[in-house]
């Protein structure tokens, strides 16, 4: 149905305007027509999300009611009509820094310094922090260095030895020893040695030895050659 309007006449009780009785006969069917359009829903609100705080709080005679924003240490709160900003003031109040040998508060008083130690050293750039290792004489600092796995000298010498030791462990040392592959004599040292008779006899070298217990072709001197050689074949008893 549509809104009726009161006729009121022309001027005040001129006798053409609806009587009392048909005016407040619109006013009824105005107000009951207003009521069949409304339908009556209930003001809620909810706070969305599954982690954080909710600002919702509670809805009461059809009033919303909203937690405040209140500012904690080192933060403002200001708003316009249409946002809220939170700004923090004095950035982080500090932070822990735990280490092997104790622990530091780091915040406006203490700073936390990073610094090298033995061949390392600190640098920054770009906002990034480098720790740069100078591999330098790093096993000659060591005054007791140890392996752990087998040492590979990638085909270069190792000079300047002392004393090779293996200690109470048994292991095989390979490689050349003055240029000469120690292999070759091996077979020497694993066999039992026969040292023949002895002879009451004095040797000074081990030419002297051979020459006495062992026949010597010296081979044949031909032609001019003879005037070239000396032999001394010691002396013979």
């Amino acid at each position: 149905m549509a809104i009726q309007t009161i006729n009121v006449g022309n001027i005040a009780n001129d006798g053409t305007g609806d009587d009392l009785r048909e005016a407040f006969i619109k006013v009824n069917d105005n107000f009951t027509d207003l009521n069949d359009r409304v339908v009556e829903i209930p003001l809620s609100a909810s706070n969305i999300g599954i982690t954080g705080q909710g600002i919702y709080a509670d809805t009461v005679n059809n009033t919303l009611q909203f937690k405040k924003l209140v500012p904690g240490s080192n933060t403002t709160i200001t708003s316009n009509n249409e946002t809220v900003t939170i700004s923090s003031t004095g950035g982080i109040s500090g932070f822990l820094v735990l280490t092997q040998n104790g622990s530091l508060t780091v915040n406006g008083t203490n700073h936390l310094e990073l610094e090298g130690r033995q061949n390392i050293t600190t640098s920054s750039a770009n906002g990034a922090v480098f720790f740069d290792i100078d591999p330098t004489n790093l096993v000659q600092q060591d005054t007791n260095p140890r392996l752990g796995g087998p040492l590979n000298a990638d085909q270069h010498n190792i000079v300047n030895v002392d004393t090779v030791s293996s200690g109470s462990f048994l292991g095989n040392l390979t490689g050349l020893v003055h240029g000469i592959d120690i292999r070759d004599i091996h077979q020497y040292f694993d066999t039992d040695w026969d040292f023949g008779r002895i002879i009451n006899r004095q040797f000074n070298s081990i030419i002297e030895y051979i020459i006495s217990d062992y026949p010597v072709d010296a081979g044949g001197l031909i032609g001019d050659e003879i005037r070239d050689v000396n032999i001394d074949l010691g002396t013979l008893s």
